[in-house]
Formats: structure tokens, sequence, C-alpha cells
């Protein structure tokens, strides 16, 4: 699928923070929340509870993930520097296996899931960088919708 082709994810939402209870937090998690769904737990395993966009390979390897957010309009850029009119997401692995996602907020700082756990803010993607959550991969850019 080319570069270009958009995906839509499921139950498209709003992206800004929602009111959130501990059930709806606990239903998403960061790269569905880096992409802005806030309704599906994205995991390229198989199961009821689990989503995966269909234009993207099934395994844990972190080019499958920059394939999801490609087929959502995205382009690899430069670096985490806030620009103008883009929305731009930070992609973290470990030895080539994909472990995390973060999306920048209009203000510059950077926002993730932690899992079935709250949402974080931090000052840059290298701010996470390290331990459980690996190193950043590639920042990725779209115009804001």
């Amino acid at each position: 699928m080319g570069a270009n082709s958009q995906h839509r994810i499921p139950n498209p939402v709003p992206r800004r923070l929602p009111n959130r209870s501990a059930t709806l937090a606990d239903k998403y998690n960061c790269i569905a929340y880096a992409a802005g769904d806030f309704h599906n737990w994205w995991d390229y395993g198989y199961g009821v509870s689990r989503y995966w966009p269909p234009h993207a390979s099934r395994s844990s390897a972190i080019e499958n993930l920059v394939e999801i957010f490609a087929g959502l309009g995205f382009e690899r850029c430069a670096d985490g520097n806030p620009e103008s009119g883009y929305q731009k997401v930070a992609l973290y692995e470990q030895r080539g296996l994909l472990k995390h996602a973060a999306v920048q907020q209009p203000n510059g700082r950077w926002r993730s899931k932690m899992g079935g756990g709250p949402l974080i803010e931090y000052h840059s993607p290298e701010s996470l960088s390290g331990g459980a959550y690996g190193e950043v991969h590639c920042i990725m850019r779209r115009m804001r919708p």
C-alpha cells in the first residue's frame, strides 16, 4: 500500500484528552492513543479485545508500526521539534521490536499512554528513552486535521 494511502481508524474521536473513567482508560494503549483512538487496544496479536489496522502486517517488528502510521498519513521527519500545522508521533523500539508510541501536543510537549495506566506528559521523546520503552526509532509527522 502506498505511503499516500490513508486509512481511517475505527470510531474516530477528537484529538484531545477525553473525560476518562478507569474503564475507558483500560480500553486503549499507547499506540491507539498516538493514532487518536480512545476505544481500542491496538496489538498485533489476535483476540476479541485487540485491534490492528488491516493495512499493516501482524508482527512486533518496528517497521510494522511505521507502516501503521504511514497508512494514517504520517511521514518520517527529521526531529521532534514542534512545527506549525503538523502533528508528530514518536515510535520507540528495542532490538528491532516495537515498544511504545507517543504524540506531540500543540504546546510542543509529548504525551503517551502507559499500557492500561495513566497518560503521562514530558518534554521530549528522548525523555522516555531507555529501559522498558526502548529508544526512539523515528519521528513521523502529518498535517494537523
